[in-house]
């Protein structure tokens, strides 16, 4: 008000010349005393300084801009001693942008507040007595055992933590050996590390109790997780974020991806509210903090491809944090960069699979090699299962870059080499060297489909065909011991492999022949052509154009070139369902199998690591053959 009452003092051109008093503040024109108030102005507020106005601020200190509370808050807040309510005068109004915005201390001071207000809860829960008793039955409350511990935490910190970096594992473990770390934090960093090998002789949840094996144990220390995070006993926010995004890293059990995508959104959302997005000046943690949720970021970018249970949540345009980039000495800060970069790199990838797109071609023609991506980094002097997981990543994106390009075309023979490359690399590291990440058995389970792919589309001899797909039989047979999710496309792998291994012995010269090499140690499986493999066999000559083909007992062809006309003109699965309903007693395994891998490959990012109850190719019994009868009339399979 005394800024006001100093603008309309002042007095006119003519009276100020004259000096004398001026009577013509309220008759002059609105001209003249916008002009007075636009010289007089700058110089008033420099000798008012009180007079500066509290811009609102973008930071968590306050309510956002676009919420009608913030209009409240302005009207509830006090003013300052020795002023008055803003008068409603259009002076008051004449020159905005005179105002001065608070200084950067002052809002930064309101941002530390804030942030340190609200990151930790100030009493714990109230819980009932029948409360009380279901956590503590479920586990909620559960400390691990010092040797569990004391295993596995170390076995964290040396694989994971660089890598996802969720955690300051080191940190962790130094508070754990102090007796100051949360409870729920290293059983959740547990949760993800009891997958690695090492830690099988540990997986115990009471000091003397059974040895558990990975599965069970991980699923025991989710449940406890779970109940512990809905009943609020984690006080500390931050904590609670990181808790979230390790348990969203186990996927397995029923319904365990849709959980896992919910406990990912739970993360993010918990994060925003406390606005971990924003730098917040004066944050002894930020640091780690920044790391937090970059890490988030990739979690959702590789959530969508891998989890198939929603969308991508965090818009890179919403986020106020600087990118990491890496710094000398920081070997953190080069992994985060190289992921970030790979972050972007898959949200382009599956631009083409979403649901408003109108593309009927690949648009991925110009992709980054890895050497382009890793430029500026110490790629090749990081950890060999760091880097093993980051290019298996790189691959995953390369493959799903491919949709519609037909063989032959570059998206096509890249999405090809990078599953070769895929399985070289599991060939090479083991599956004990990778990370127990569910980015693993997902790039394993899609290459798998796109080695078939290749097959069916004439790009790979049978010969080479199947020695892959026995690979990755193999592969994911090891991974389904931690990942459940894995072995529906293991099983359905192994029923396609036995097949087409088979196609050999329906070509054998004759019976006596079988008989003698029988005779010489030939295995039974390699040559049995009971009823059930031999349609199968001959549905898979079918449905290749190679009826008439006889093929010589000691070599292979190199490719198959008799596909038909109705193969190329989309009619092969009429005529494959003519065949069936044509020949009742005919077994259509290969039929179903192929029907199941099409599936998988022509969506581009199948949903195979969902629950197998769900899974649409079929249930799954104890003798790895599929009940594939929804894709038939009716077949008596088994």
């Amino acid at each position: 008000m005394e800024l006001l009452t100093a603008l309309s003092s002042l007095p006119c051109q003519n009276c100020r010349t004259s000096k004398k008093r001026c009577f013509h503040v309220e008759t002059g024109s609105v001209a003249e005393t916008v002009q007075r108030v636009k010289v007089a102005a700058p110089a008033v507020l420099e000798s008012h300084p009180e007079a500066d106005t509290r811009e609102s601020s973008l930071g968590p200190g306050r309510v956002s801009e676009y919420n009608p509370e913030s209009v409240l808050e302005d009207l509830s807040e006090e003013p300052k001693s020795g002023t008055r309510s803003t008068s409603s005068r259009p002076e008051a109004q004449i020159a905005p942008q005179q105002q001065k915005s608070p200084s950067a201390t002052h809002k930064a001071q309101r941002q530390l507040i804030w942030y340190q207000r609200h990151r930790q809860k100030p009493t714990p829960p109230g819980l009932s007595k029948p409360h009380r008793e279901y956590l503590t039955e479920v586990g909620a409350f559960l400390d691990l055992p010092r040797a569990t511990s004391n295993t596995l935490l170390p076995l964290y910190v040396s694989l994971l933590d660089d890598l996802i970096p969720i955690v300051d594992g080191a940190g962790v473990f130094r508070d754990y050996s102090n007796g100051k770390s949360s409870i729920y934090l290293v059983r959740a960093m547990c949760l993800v590390a009891c997958k690695i090998k090492q830690a099988a002789a540990s997986l115990r949840l009471k000091d003397n109790g059974p040895l558990l094996e990975a599965t069970k144990f991980a699923s025991e220390l989710l449940t406890g997780l779970d109940a512990a995070i809905k009943a609020d006993l984690e006080l500390d926010r931050v904590i609670k974020v990181q808790i979230l995004a390790l348990m969203h890293l186990h996927n397995d059990g029923l319904a365990g991806v849709d959980r896992s995508a919910h406990y990912l959104s739970q993360a993010i959302s918990e994060a925003w509210s406390l606005s971990l997005h924003w730098n917040i000046p004066g944050n002894s943690d930020q640091d780690q903090c920044d790391f937090l949720w970059w890490t988030l970021r990739n979690l959702d970018r590789l959530n969508k491809p891998v989890m198939g249970a929603s969308p991508f949540i965090i818009d890179d345009t919403d986020i106020a944090l600087q990118r990491i980039t890496p710094k000398e000495g920081s070997y953190r800060s080069h992994i985060m960069g190289i992921s970030i970069t790979l972050g972007d790199l898959m949200a382009t990838a599956t631009k083409i699979y979403k649901a408003s797109s109108k593309a009927t071609a690949d648009d991925c023609l110009d992709f980054p090699s890895l050497s382009d991506l890793t430029s500026g980094t110490t790629f090749d002097r990081f950890h060999r299962s760091h880097r093993a997981y980051l290019e298996i990543w790189y691959h995953v994106a390369a493959m799903l870059s491919c949709r519609y390009s037909e063989p032959g075309s570059i998206p096509y023979n890249r999405r090809l080499a990078s599953a070769d490359r895929i399985i070289d690399i599991v060939l090479h590291v083991g599956h004990e060297g990778l990370p127990p990440l569910p980015l693993v058995p997902y790039a394993m389970s899609m290459s798998t489909t796109i080695i078939y792919r290749a097959l069916r589309d004439e790009q790979r001899d049978v010969c080479s065909a199947c020695e892959g797909l026995r690979f990755c039989c193999d592969t994911l047979d090891t991974f389904s011991q931690q990942w459940t999710s894995a072995k529906c496309v293991a099983k359905l792998a192994k029923r396609l492999w036995r097949v087409l291994t088979k196609s050999e012995a329906l070509h054998e010269p004759s019976p006596h022949q079988h008989k003698n090499s029988q005779e010489k140690g030939t295995s039974e499986e390699a040559i049995s052509t009971d009823a059930e493999d031999t349609w199968a066999i001959a549905d898979l000559h079918s449905s290749m154009g190679a009826h008439d083909r006889v093929l010589d007992s000691t070599t292979l062809p190199q490719t198959y070139h008799g596909v038909t006309e109705d193969a190329a003109t989309g009619s092969w699965l009429e005529s494959e369902i003519q065949l069936v309903q044509n020949l009742p007693g005919m077994d259509a395994s290969y039929f179903q199998l192929d029907r199941a891998f099409q599936e998988l490959f022509d969506y581009g990012m199948p949903n195979i690591l969902r629950d197998p109850i769900a899974w649409d190719v079929g249930e799954i019994d104890l003798n790895n053959e599929f009940d594939l009868s929804s894709y038939l009339p009716s077949p008596d399979l088994e």
